[in-house]
């Protein structure tokens, strides 16, 4: 058919302490000033208001984790941009993300903060209630087209890697309710080349930080066929993989499917806008 010693104690002894917390988000209307007291990653940040320290979330994209390929280039690029220390910090749609993280662009004079790191290609849209979706996601086709930053074939330092898989088709609103058919939700992969592929460790995600599948060990995909990887559970076969996810992946309001070798290369990607 073609219808996703010192380093360890440092780690461990980070890993024992409390999060930190910060006060109930204030109101800013329109765009307020802050300053810089440090970057956590490639899309947030702690800064200070009238004395008080807030966590940002950069609204509309997700940069990979510190963890993940391109991760700490991310957050240097992030780094870079916010040199001078200053920033303007501006609300559109929904004010907090689950974290209660406040969500803002950044501006640092004229410089599009949030724009600057989809274009160069450290981070990729995310596409929500946010006002500026296509213009966000017209730049990270653009980056990723070119292939800058996490969409370069040598951003994981290896070689891009063999054979040619395809995304030759994907559903992301099955009919009734997604959560009561989660394998009706699904993206099917092709191997378009002339030898086989051994998908063991590859990673099919969205634009989320939380929606990450990985293919078992030993899944090989032989030339000219096609292996459809669903949403919900099942019995894993050659032709069906199952995620097993909590929730439906795919959103219904726009999304990118990413496909990632073992060590994070991008191999192939698909956008959708959505049906809303």
């Amino acid at each position: 058919m073609r219808a996703a010693s010192i380093t360890l104690f440092a780690l461990l002894l980070a890993a024992c302490q409390p999060a930190p917390s910060f006060p109930p988000a204030p109101t800013f209307d329109g765009g307020e000033s802050a300053t810089v007291v440090r970057v956590l990653d490639g899309d947030s940040l702690v800064v200070a208001v009238d004395g008080e320290e807030f966590e940002v979330r950069l609204l509309g994209l997700n940069a990979p984790e510190g963890s993940e390929c391109h991760g700490d280039a991310a957050r240097e690029a992030l780094e870079d941009l916010l040199a001078s220390g200053t920033v303007n910090l501006v609300a559109d749609g929904e004010d907090q993300d689950q974290f209660d993280r406040l969500l803002r662009y950044l501006y640092v004079e004229s410089t599009d903060i949030n724009l600057e790191l989809i274009r160069n290609g450290d981070a990729t849209v995310v596409q929500g209630d946010h006002t500026r979706n296509t213009e966000f996601a017209a730049a990270a086709d653009r980056a990723a087209n070119a292939q800058l930053g996490m969409w370069s074939a040598a951003a994981c330092g290896n070689e891009q890697p063999p054979g040619e898989i395809v995304i030759a088709d994907y559903r992301y609103n099955p009919p009734g309710r997604d959560a009561d058919n989660p394998n009706g939700e699904w993206v099917v992969l092709g191997n378009s080349g002339i030898d086989s592929i051994d998908l063991s460790g590859w990673i099919l995600r969205d634009e989320s930080t939380q929606h990450r599948y990985r293919f078992p060990g030993g899944f090989t995909l032989e030339p000219g066929s096609d292996v459809v990887v669903r949403t919900g559970c099942g019995a894993d076969t050659q032709a069906n993989l199952f995620w097993c996810a909590q929730s439906p992946v795919w959103s219904n309001g726009g999304d990118t499917i990413i496909l990632q070798s073992k060590d994070g290369t991008v191999v192939t990607r698909a956008r959708y806008s959505g049906d809303y």
